[in-house]
């Protein structure tokens, strides 16, 4: 029931929702007053959240420092890779992989693979979709790796989380089982990365957080930034908003 909830609550939290609702009431409502401030107030709402400028200094406070690369000297037992990063919906999808905007999460973690940086990747991540088929993310991935040669040996799958809070409780049952000494390096995307530290701190697990996925950009004052809107403005802020209200509800209920 809390999945389904929360499937829900990221409908209600959409910016362009809010803007469809009060252009319906502005066209349909009765009281003239307040349809005029109905379509101001979706036209402040509109203007606010294609600002990319607003935007960028939003996520470059919330995103989580970066780690260079250089600066791990340590080689880590396993990199533990959060799910978030395919797609499933695009065709064809039988016989390769599709990444969602998220993607950048599996490349950089099979890159610090390559650079011996991790010894193991553990992919946690089921599906998370409330309808329809049910595809389980990490599952997938480990067939993607196996094609790029990584060793089966090399791969550790948790194939049943929907969830952060999943994510990290289903890992540490499998680090406690089978890998209880093993060090390991957290990766997920900055914007996520704070909500993702407290969980697994919650559960157990020791680690190192790696941030990566960045969605906060270097400020910069053109007219390009701060007066044209964005197209993907929405989407970027559904991320951060999305990510905030969780963060508060996995508080409210003891996740963090």
């Amino acid at each position: 029931m809390t999945f389904v909830l929360s499937k829900v609550l990221y409908f209600i939290i959409q910016p362009t929702n809010w803007i469809a609702f009060l252009l319906l009431y502005g066209i349909f409502g009765k009281n003239s007053l307040r349809k005029r401030r109905s379509f101001i107030a979706a036209t402040v709402i509109f203007l606010f959240f294609t600002n990319h400028f607003i935007f960028n200094c939003f996520a470059n406070w919330w995103d989580y420092d970066a780690q260079p690369v250089a600066s791990i000297e340590q080689v880590y037992d396993i990199g533990i890779l959060l799910g978030g990063y395919s797609n499933f919906n695009i065709l064809p999808q039988d016989d390769r992989h599709n990444f969602s905007p998220r993607g950048n999460r599996f490349t950089h973690t099979y890159e610090l693979y390559v650079q011996k940086k991790i010894n193991k990747i553990l992919l946690t991540g089921g599906s998370g979709n409330v309808l329809g088929e049910k595809v389980s993310e990490a599952k997938m991935t480990k067939e993607l790796l196996l094609r790029l040669g990584v060793p089966e040996e090399d791969i550790i799958v948790e194939p049943d989380s929907r969830n952060t809070y999943e994510n990290a409780v289903f890992t540490k049952r499998i680090l406690e089982k089978d890998y209880p000494n093993a060090t390991c390096l957290l990766i997920t995307s900055a914007f996520h990365m704070r909500r993702s530290i407290a969980c697994f701190k919650k559960a157990g697990v020791q680690f190192k957080p790696y941030s990566v996925d960045f969605i906060g950009e270097r400020i910069q004052i053109h007219p390009e930034s701060m007066i044209i809107p964005d197209k993907h403005g929405f989407y970027n802020w559904e991320l951060l908003i999305k990510e905030w209200i969780g963060y508060v509800v996995y508080k409210l209920k003891g996740y963090l």
